[in-house]
């Protein structure tokens, strides 16, 4: 099964969350049959268990260096950094700069040899020989005429080889514009009110975010060694169905975002017969089953359980953090949240976090003796 990182960053692009309607968190956690009485497993029948409890990790430790708190402070720096388009000013080897230009051969002008308001980059845009560099040291506001040349391998056969003349004129250039790193930015920027106590909370920052981190690693070994230790019995067919449909779903979706026939699209992207892939398909859904049996088995014996309530308050913090509202993405993405939500299976996401913690909660740290006898 899909981790919760692997979801969110799928979302990170897609940056997803939102409120949920009770219709769709039945259904999202009905796969396993958690909502309703009407379809509901004797998990005992299809799963052995195996020990989840008392497993041992290594103690979560972390640090934070002056170095890493100084590069944090001026990636924050960076982050607040602006862009604005000035009217002055010389041209150099770097800058963006906004210019419209008129080109004429013959002294008529031709297709694709004039624009508007076209921005480039100095040393990164791609022009014929000379345009670019006969742009540096002038100034902004400067109307320049360039006497070029086509190459005569030029892709426009049109115009390969002959000379030509731009008429152009800079309009503007971005500045970029950086804070310093002072009193007033930490005043604008935080609740602190000395440089020291700014770096303080960075630090306190960074500590957090490294200890979070670790904890997600002892997490997924944790977790990795139940479901490697539990042993399935059988495979629920309706569940094994389900995932294989799922699997399939995505990837002839996929297909059709590329206008690729699914015959095409095995073979030219997927790289495999449809036989080959069948066989995947199947052999992921047993992967993903195991592990659902697994989390649902253990949430069943322990209580475990997310209720609509903190599924919801869940998404509202993924769509904080993504800085996405509903109907942003919805715009952005085609697609409602409902349906991302239902076809990303979030419900069972937030269950493993849960499991997981249990997990945590309920394992041992290492003693030091047995760690020093391990690297003897």
């Amino acid at each position: 099964m899909t981790k919760k990182k692997k979801l969110i960053i799928g979302i990170s692009s897609a940056a997803v969350i939102v409120v949920i309607l009770a219709l769709l968190l039945i259904f999202v956690f009905d796969v396993f049959g958690l909502f309703t009485s009407s379809y509901r497993l004797d998990y005992d029948k299809y799963i052995k268990l195996g020990n989840y409890k008392g497993l041992e990790y290594d103690k979560i430790s972390v640090s934070v260096s002056d170095k890493e708190v100084k590069e944090e402070i001026n990636n924050r720096l960076e982050a607040k950094t602006e862009t604005k388009d000035e009217t002055s000013g010389t041209v150099k080897d770097g800058d963006t700069i906004t210019i419209s230009y008129v080109g004429k051969i013959d002294g008529k002008t031709f297709a694709g040899g004039s624009a508007e308001n076209s921005t480039i980059t100095i040393g990164e845009t791609q022009m014929i020989d000379g345009f670019i560099d006969g742009l540096i040291g002038k100034k902004v506001g400067d109307k320049v005429t360039l006497n070029l040349k086509f190459p005569k391998d030029y892709q426009n056969e049109d115009v390969a080889g002959k000379k030509v003349v731009f008429d152009v004129t800079i309009k503007s250039k971005q500045v970029k514009s950086t804070p310093k790193y002072n009193l007033d930015f930490v005043k604008e920027n935080s609740n602190s009110k000395t440089l020291e106590e700014y770096e303080a909370s960075v630090k306190k920052d960074l500590e957090k975010q490294k200890t979070e981190s670790a904890e997600d690693g002892v997490k997924q070994t944790l977790w990795s060694q139940v479901v490697a230790s539990s042993k399935v019995k059988k495979y629920p067919k309706k569940q094994l169905a389900y995932e294989e449909e799922q699997f399939i779903k995505k990837y002839k979706d996929m297909a059709k975002s590329y206008g690729a026939t699914w015959k095409d699209f095995l073979k030219q992207y997927m790289q495999m017969s449809e036989k080959d892939f069948n066989k995947q398909t199947k052999e992921y859904a047993k992967t993903v089953v195991a592990q659902k049996l697994t989390m649902h088995a253990i949430a069943e014996k322990e209580d475990l359980e997310v209720s609509s309530k903190e599924y919801k308050n869940r998404l509202d913090e993924l769509l904080k953090q993504a800085g996405f509202t509903k109907e942003q993405f919805q715009q952005q993405y085609n697609q409602s949240i409902e349906e991302y939500a239902k076809a990303n299976d979030f419900g069972s996401s937030f269950l493993l976090e849960k499991v997981e913690q249990f997990i945590l909660d309920n394992g041992k740290v290492k003693a030091a003796a047995d760690k020093d006898s391990k690297k003897d």
